[in-house]
């Protein structure tokens, strides 16, 4: 596979979670009344169908994130981490956050990469099946202690087990 670093400068974040998704596969209408519940289940469903990875961030901010082949620098710290698998299916997986998921869940003619172009949050891959090793990399409640990314994303080919529920949260 080829090399390669994609940074997201600035990602907005109000509601506490960001993910990763194949927008080529994912299924994103739920109802135009979606309730929590419902928008999770359908959370859940796709990340079974390796189409999705959500996770909680721990707070609302401007989050600057790296999406990597190459493995994360030793020299930052790591808060969190969890592994998951993503299938890509047409050439691309966009980094969205939920007020973007939220908004494809209640429109029909909302795509889930809307805002990929505004975040600069598309990323062209090979077809397949990748293991992504998502590491936060700062604490929200506690000052900044690096100038690196908040998030590391590491996509490697390869197969694990689907995510049963959103990473970091609890509903």
């Amino acid at each position: 596979m080829i090399q390669f670093l994609h940074r997201i400068e600035e990602m907005s974040d109000d509601s506490g979670f960001l993910g990763l998704v194949d927008p080529h596969a994912y299924r994103s209408f739920v109802d135009e009344d979606w309730t929590l519940e419902t928008l999770f289940g359908r959370f859940r469903s796709e990340m079974q169908r390796k189409t999705l990875l959500l996770w909680g961030t721990g707070g609302e901010d401007e989050w600057r994130i790296d999406v990597s082949t190459t493995a994360l620098d030793p020299a930052l710290p790591v808060v969190r981490q969890a592994v998951g698998p993503i299938t890509v299916t047409r050439g691309e997986l966009v980094v969205v956050n939920y007020e973007t998921v939220t908004m494809s869940a209640q429109f029909e003619d909302c795509a889930v990469d809307a805002d990929k172009d505004m975040y600069r949050s598309g990323i062209e891959l090979p077809n397949g099946d990748y293991v992504c090793t998502v590491s936060q990399l700062t604490d929200p409640t506690v000052d900044r202690v690096h100038d690196g990314p908040d998030f590391h994303l590491h996509l490697a080919a390869g197969r694990v087990p689907h995510w049963v529920d959103v990473a970091w949260f609890e509903l």
